[in-house]
């Protein structure tokens, strides 16, 4: 058991994001379920609902398919991401990708520490794919660029 947990130690990592993702998700949640139990507790007493509720509703709900509309929160974060997603991000990861595969390619072939070639190889393996993937993708997006 302690060569497993010595021999994968690296895993913390992925699967601490995916809790940390999934905690993300499920206080949105929270925060919509709460939202709409308040706008129901005002159409309950014949209230009018408060437009600043309708609005947080509404940018919740609103879908980023139109790059032509960024309103509210979830259009920021649409902008934000379509210039994320340009040729010269693409190709930023690529590189950086690619460098990182390189050094546990080295790393795999000078290995110092006994048993750690094989975990090395993996890695460099996997990113070598992410490199190659992010390059696809540069060289993608470069070509059937928006004017």
């Amino acid at each position: 058991m302690e060569d497993l947990f010595r021999g994968y130690w690296w895993l913390i990592f992925p699967l601490g994001g995916f809790v940390f993702a999934a905690w993300d998700r499920w206080l949105s949640y929270q925060r919509s379920r709460d939202t709409l139990e308040l706008i129901k507790t005002y159409s309950a007493q014949g209230k009018d609902v408060p437009p600043e509720l309708l609005r947080h509703v509404q940018d919740d709900a609103f879908e980023d398919d139109d790059r032509d509309d960024y309103r509210g929160r979830r259009g920021r974060r649409a902008y934000r991401r379509y210039d994320r997603h340009g040729s010269y991000w693409q190709f930023r990861s690529a590189i950086y990708t690619g460098a990182i595969a390189a050094a546990f390619w080295v790393a795999s072939e000078y290995a110092f520490v006994p048993g750690t070639v094989g975990p090395f190889r993996v890695v460099a393996v996997v990113l070598t794919c992410v490199a190659a993937a992010n390059l696809a993708l540069a060289l993608l997006a470069s070509a059937s660029r928006r004017k």
